[in-house]
């Protein structure tokens, strides 16, 4: 060996090696003794004291102080490897949700149901690519993305209610206006068959355009009701209005052709 080490070996401190914890110094091998001394002088000479917070630890104080050190990391207190990545996971998630959010908030709702499945679709492979790609760790990366589409499905449902509630309202609106016209062509004061078809044609199509979304199925079949119905009252008005009018022209006929027949059998009589 090369005159740097301080590898040396240590001889048997004693014959009877069960005996050795209950042994004194007196009672070893005495070479063993003063090689065991010399060891200790190594170790102390090319060993740094252990100093925490300006202050140098002895042993058992060192003990204490790693004792400390694996409850806080037990606790999570200090971050381990594990931890960090979790962090840095935690944040790519983060911004995988934004994205998600971002795209889906472009629609403007209402729309359609397919559409609203269709940008779904599209955004979550946008964003598990997004994720693949920044990502740390194969184990941890596994349960992030569970995370991910856990908290994805979350927010898709939102937008599902959000879609529902503004559609239903949006169909509310066009449905109203709707059937007020149709009161208002009800109640003209010269009902006109072409003027009551324009109307329903334009109020149809107009509903048709306009009322999007997942409750249009159901305003649809209000629609065609409250339509038919409008309809129908409106042509039994019209006719009995018709007949009125019929019947009262009749007789005025009647009484002017009456006061024509008067006035000619008396222009005769004066003759």
């Amino acid at each position: 060996m090369g005159d740097n080490s301080t590898a040396f070996s240590l001889p048997q401190p004693h014959l009877q090696r069960t005996k050795l914890c209950d042994m004194k110094d007196s009672e070893l091998d005495p070479l063993y003794v003063d090689k065991r001394e010399q060891l200790k002088k190594l170790v102390a000479s090319i060993t740094h004291p252990k100093i925490v917070q300006g202050k140098t630890l002895n042993g058992e104080e060192f003990v204490t102080f790693l004792e400390q050190i694996l409850e806080a990391l037990n606790k999570g207190e200090i971050p381990s490897t594990g931890s960090l990545v979790e962090i840095f996971n935690k944040v790519i998630l983060e911004r995988c949700l934004k994205v998600y959010n971002e795209r889906m908030g472009s629609l403007g709702l209402p729309v359609p149901e397919n559409k609203l499945q269709l940008v779904h679709d599209e955004s979550k492979i946008e964003v598990r690519k997004l994720f693949d790609e920044q990502h740390f760790g194969r184990h941890h990366a596994a349960q992030s993305i569970l995370k991910l589409e856990e908290e994805i499905q979350k927010v898709y449902r939102n937008f599902l209610l959000a879609n529902e509630y503004q559609s239903s309202k949006l169909c509310e609106a066009r449905y109203t206006q709707c059937e007020d016209k149709m009161d208002q062509l009800q109640v003209l004061r010269l009902p006109s068959m072409a003027k009551f078809n324009a109307g329903f044609l334009q109020c149809n199509q107009s509903f048709e355009k306009e009322c999007v979304g997942p409750s249009k199925e159901a305003y649809e079949r209000r629609m065609t009701k409250m339509l038919a119905k409008s309809r129908a009252l409106f042509i039994k008005d019209y006719n009995n209005r018709l007949f009125n009018w019929l019947v009262t022209f009749a007789l005025v006929m009647v009484v002017v052709g009456r006061f024509i027949i008067k006035f000619f059998l008396l222009e005769i009589g004066h003759g």
